[in-house]
């Protein structure tokens, strides 16, 4: 299997203070009930980057930038869609099977990407199957404060966690 993805390293736009801002909005949403009732526990049903602050654009903005990175090129956006994602091992279900997808959108290419926002201890990244979910998988790292950048047809899933301390991610889209 050959590796599709790549990292961008954002830590000196995105600082402490502005991933801990994210993580609290994050947390405002999912209590205000703005998630998804048939996705893993707690994945927000709004555009993330939409919400007020420097963090946001920083975070929407270095996602654009990493994509075009990826890509070699810049290219015509069509939109962008963002959300964010909380869990823990509470939180996983017994069979990881049902995580496996895609991020497809008829007549449009999609790019993917994953920032991870808080690892605890025993948190891992994202696990890839590029030639589908029965093939072989590698599991990407998770790296604090970095984009991991991905064709958007690629199956993937979010890693399992040890832990029942919050792991917080923001994953977003570019239909070019």
């Amino acid at each position: 299997m050959s590796q599709v993805f790549e990292y961008y390293d954002w830590n000196n736009l995105i600082g402490l203070d502005a991933k801990q801002k994210a993580q609290l909005d994050i947390d405002q949403v999912i209590e205000q009930g703005h998630y998804w009732d048939n996705s893993p526990p707690y994945q927000t049903n709004i555009n993330i980057f939409a919400l007020p602050g420097d963090h946001w654009i920083n975070l929407k903005m270095s996602f654009i930038w990493s994509c075009f990175a990826f890509m070699g090129k810049e290219a015509q956006i069509k939109g962008v869609k963002s959300w964010g994602y909380k869990t823990n091992l509470a939180t996983q279900p017994e069979n990881r099977e049902v995580y496996w997808h895609q991020h497809l959108r008829e007549n449009n290419l999609v790019v993917s990407g994953v920032y991870y926002l808080n690892l605890p201890s025993g948190a891992c990244g994202t696990e890839f199957a590029i030639d589908g979910p029965v093939g072989s998988s590698v599991m990407g790292e998770a790296l604090l404060g970095q984009w991991v950048i991905f064709p958007g047809k690629t199956w993937h899933r979010p890693g399992p966690t040890t832990t029942n301390e919050n792991r917080y991610v923001i994953a977003a889209d570019m239909e070019i």
